[in-house]
């Protein structure tokens, strides 16, 4: 490891003169008398946000100036002074150690003492101490350059940016998406694998550099995009409660009732050695329709096809789930010759009627309806991810949500299914060997859902789960969002390195700043300042914040909103 020397007498730009904490006030009594530059770098002169070393007995204590004033006061004062030089004075923010051998470690191992030297830190300094990690070989993904000194790139090892998750935050015109659409490049470029999740359609640019699939419709999408579905029958029994938002007490027992029945008349159909009895039982449409003495051979055909009618994702008929669930509506015993045994409850059927019409309501909307039963030439969304995610040779899949409709939470519930199986194939130890990022645009839409009602309502969590375990089959997720203030306060939590760029809203900052590390809380006050593009990266997984300003992307993001230039003209 190379010896550091970043105690350079050119470079000395004041003294310690209190201590306080993790922070030092420093006397800049030669901060104004240094160049610009010194051997072709650029050399700090006491600037905010600038990193400095203090001279801590050989040992570099690492920090970053916060504050520069002056002791005079006030405004007055200073003009009082004339043409004499004016006292200054800094508030320095103590980060981490830095031997002179290289190493690196987060938090200060010998505090300064007042009189000892503090050094405007040099580019080596500052790239022993950011990438750390890096210098044992490990693979990295170049991010940018310094912001305070664009001589200096940014380079963060993959295991610090993806190993324990990863938040890019922005408000909207901050430069997210750009951040987005430059590590879904680089993921390309390192062959690794990223799922992106595009909400809005704007990662289409990325063209030839991922595979592409949409839902409903490939209308604007790029040349060779597939058109998928998601079939119904992938649905877990939550999923397809929140879509059909069916009461608990008399409604969600006879939805389930019918779609163990549709699977049954489904099992059937497809057996060519079926018993003919159990042959009769399926009407010409592949209902079941339970009828007096049918009951009994009804009962035979769900043990002899046990296993079909309790596989969650055995496909059904889904255009017949309207009239099934009318057809469980029957008396299960003879009520005192009230009615005969298998004859229809007219009071059931009442209680079921709104549940009937929302899935008529449903049958008869193209639009949703072209996503959950595909109609022939429209790919299964599960098959294409596992056929991607088998290829050496496919490194980004783009899965956009442009032209699937917002009505009955589909968007939501689609992403969820997605999720889910992800996380089930990571249990089952898919990614154990090679890694998986999905990245999910306009996060705060996806995670932490609840639809419904007070009566009956459905929690929608698989990106929530991902977030808590994920990490440990090798699945992470990054949280890309403009609202930061409306994720769940435990996914920020579960992050091990936030991008952060300019946030106004205050709710949002503060959503950010509790997730923040302690020693990250300071860089926070930067960030109503920084410029399109620029972020300031922090978190546990990073040895300072730093502020940076990040590559542009090969193929921007179509982020650019409406042109107003037609007006008046």
């Amino acid at each position: 490891m190379m010896k550091l020397h970043p105690f350079s007498p050119e470079r000395r730009i004041g003294y310690v003169y209190q201590v306080e904490g993790s922070f030092a006030d420093v006397a800049l009594i030669a901060a104004n008398k240094l160049p610009r530059a010194h051997f072709g770098e650029y050399l700090g002169r006491g600037e905010v946000g600038e990193f400095v070393v203090v001279d801590v007995g050989g040992v570099a204590t690492f920090g970053r100036l916060l504050r520069v004033g002056t002791a005079l006061g006030r405004a007055d004062d200073v003009s009082a002074q004339g043409d004499k030089k004016i006292p200054i004075e800094g508030r320095v923010q103590l980060l981490s150690t830095l031997e002179l051998s290289g190493a690196t470690t987060r938090g200060i191992a010998k505090y300064p003492k007042v009189g000892d030297a503090v050094y405007a830190a040099s580019s080596e300094a500052i790239l022993a101490v950011i990438g750390a990690a890096s210098s044992s070989g490990a693979a990295t993904l170049p991010l940018g350059r310094l912001s305070v000194d664009e001589s200096v790139p940014v380079a963060v090892p993959l295991s610090r940016l993806f190993g324990r998750h990863l938040a890019v935050v922005g408000a909207t015109g901050s430069g997210k998406s750009w951040t987005v659409g430059h590590l879904a490049e680089s993921v390309a470029a390192l062959r690794g694998k990223m799922i992106l999740i595009d909400a809005t359609g704007e990662f289409r640019t990325l063209a030839d550099r991922a595979t592409h699939l949409a839902f409903s419709s490939t209308a604007g999408e790029p040349t060779g995009t597939v058109a998928v579905g998601i079939p119904h029958y992938m649905m877990r029994e939550s999923d397809r409660n929140a879509f059909l938002n069916p009461s608990s007490g008399s409604q969600l027992p006879r939805l389930r009732e019918a779609v163990r029945s549709l699977r049954l008349a489904k099992a059937i159909q497809a057996d060519g050695t079926a018993d003919p009895a159990h042959q009769r039982m399926v009407q010409a449409s592949g209902e079941i329709v339970k009828r007096n003495g049918t009951i009994a051979v009804h009962q035979a055909a769900v043990n002899k096809y046990i296993a079909t009618v309790e596989d969650p994702n055995s496909p059904f008929n889904i255009r017949l789930l309207a009239a099934q669930v009318q057809n469980e509506c029957i008396w299960g015993t003879d009520r005192n010759n009230a009615a005969k045994f298998g004859d229809t409850d007219q009071t059931s059927l009442g209680y079921v009627a709104s549940l009937v019409s929302r899935i008529s309501d449903l049958l008869q909307t193209p639009e949703i309806m072209n996503v959950i039963d595909p109609p022939a030439g429209v790919s299964n969304v599960i098959d294409e991810i596992e056929k991607w995610l088998q290829d050496q040779d496919q490194h980004v899949l783009r899965i956009s949500l442009k032209n699937l409709t917002f009505a009955n939470h589909l968007r939501e519930i689609v992403v969820n299914i997605l999720g889910q199986t992800l996380l089930t194939w990571a249990r089952d130890g898919a990614y154990a060997s090679a890694p998986v990022v999905v990245a999910v645009d306009e996060a705060h839409q996806f995670f932490d859902v609840t639809v419904g009602d007070e009566f009956a309502s459905t929690h929608l969590n698989a990106f929530d789960a991902i977030a808590k375990e994920g990490r440990k089959y090798g699945l992470t997720v990054c949280v890309a969002t403009q609202r930061p203030g409306d994720l769940p306060a435990g996914v920020l939590s579960q992050v091990g390195m936030t991008i952060v760029h300019r946030l106004a809203d205050g709710r949002d900052r503060q959503r950010v700043e509790q997730a923040a590390a302690e020693l990250d809380h300071s860089a926070t006050k930067l960030l109503p300042g920084l410029v399109p593009g620029e972020a300031i990266l922090m978190g546990v997984d990073f040895p300072v914040p730093v502020s940076v300003r990040v590559q542009k992307p090969v193929a921007p993001p179509a982020s650019d909103g409406p042109s107003y230039d037609s007006w008046g003209s």
